[in-house]
């Protein structure tokens, strides 16, 4: 290949598809990856269990400073679950919600395509969803039912509020004890 000098403003209006967001869609993905190539898909969850566990924390704690509340009801945890994936780039709305389940469903994926390179990524969701229902409700079990990251047109989320629920693989999530 021949070496040429190139003029660098020459990127500025160039299409490169590289902007902040895919950086760090990118990095994750990448991050993922090779945890899981590194040491195995079980443990890899769990270090995305605990990842999920302090962002979900901080996630709550900006909800709970806006709702001016030290718990959100079941009602205000659905409304910030729906709002935070907004805010991230993905569109999820209500199909069903019980005193025993919320079924949410979603039509646009946060990640966008870099989900479908690395699906294990739908944890990150399971684990926010999850720990932001329990700390609201005192347990939520968070099933991945459909996902556009393995494949599905839409994402289709169940929780069950209820321990005692028929459990299709989901993953439980128990709140913090009361002090």
């Amino acid at each position: 290949m021949e070496h040429r000098a190139v003029d660098i403003t020459a990127f500025d209006q160039a299409q490169i598809g590289i902007d902040r967001e895919r950086f760090l869609g990118m990095v994750v993905r990448v991050l993922n990856s090779t945890l899981e190539d590194t040491v195995g898909s079980r443990e890899t969850s769990g270090f995305i269990n605990l990842v999920g566990l302090a962002i979900s924390e901080e996630i709550e704690a900006e909800y709970l400073r806006a709702a001016g509340t030290s718990r959100l009801d079941l009602k205000a945890t659905i409304g910030a679950l729906i709002d935070l994936k907004r805010r991230l780039g993905g569109d999820f709305y209500v199909i069903e919600e019980t005193a025993e389940r919320i079924v949410l469903g979603n039509r646009r994926c946060p990640f966008g395509d870099l989900a479908k390179d690395s699906p294990s990524m739908c944890m990150v969701t399971s684990h926010v969803f999850g720990h932001m229902v329990a700390e609201s409700q005192g347990y939520g079990r968070v099933t991945l039912a459909d996902t556009i990251a393995r494949g599905a047109h839409g994402c289709r989320i169940v929780i069950d509020l209820d321990p005692d629920a028929p459990d299709d693989g989901g993953q439980a999530y128990f709140g913090k004890a009361d002090a």
